[in-house]
């Protein structure tokens, strides 16, 4: 079975679970401070497979569904037999590294919490975005983008918001999420830079 699918399913499971069980979400959820206080190093993982509410589920598991079969298909056709493990790779480390720096940076603060697969979804984002950047992705549904363009004002947008510090996203899940995700997919094929720019450079109205 596919990756992207066994993980939307674990994670839509887990989420409309938790939703109904406050014990279960104090569980999993991200939460720096207990970690370092007790060793609940499992929540760096934990946290990615549950979200706030139904939009933020819907959101996420689209996003991985309509994106991370493209990316898992091409992570087949470059790594052969170890595409699959490599893609996994790449999206549970998606989850762990972004709660990883939010571990560090939050973990002497007793009130923070987070959850959701942003940071493991913007992963798989990014991925798509080195091997087809002039894809068109719609926002709203409705807003044609290229999806090169729509990943630099993701960037930006992300930069900013997380230094304002207001709300209740985590911006810099996603931009961790992003960066790795972009890079790992670098370090795993370095051949893909050269790709990526001749995709850049062959643009045309």
């Amino acid at each position: 079975m596919s990756v992207t699918i066994i993980f939307v399913i674990i994670s839509g499971i887990l989420s409309i679970l938790a939703f109904n069980r406050r014990e279960l979400i104090d569980k999993l959820i991200g939460w720096p401070y207990r970690t370092a206080q007790s060793g609940e190093y499992y929540r760096l993982f934990t946290s990615g497979l549950i979200h706030a509410d139904y939009i933020h589920l819907f959101i996420n598991l689209f996003v991985m569904y309509e994106f991370g079969r493209f990316v898992e298909a091409m992570y087949g056709q470059l790594f052969g037999e170890y595409g699959k493990l490599l893609y996994a790779l790449l999206i549970v480390l998606g989850v762990i590294i972004p709660n990883t720096i939010d571990y560090f940076l939050h973990k002497g603060k007793s009130y923070y919490r987070s959850l959701g697969a942003s940071g493991t979804v913007s992963a798989v984002l990014f991925a798509y975005v080195l091997f087809n950047p002039w894809s068109k992705i719609y926002l709203y549904g409705i807003i044609p983008i290229y999806t090169v363009l729509a990943a630099i004002l993701f960037v930006v947008y992300s930069i900013y918001q997380d230094r304002k510090a207001q709300g209740n996203i985590n911006h810099m899940a996603h931009l961790s999420g992003a960066f790795f995700g972009f890079l790992f997919t670098l370090l795993l094929k370095p051949e893909l830079w050269s790709y990526f720019i001749q995709q850049l450079l062959s643009f045309s109205f």
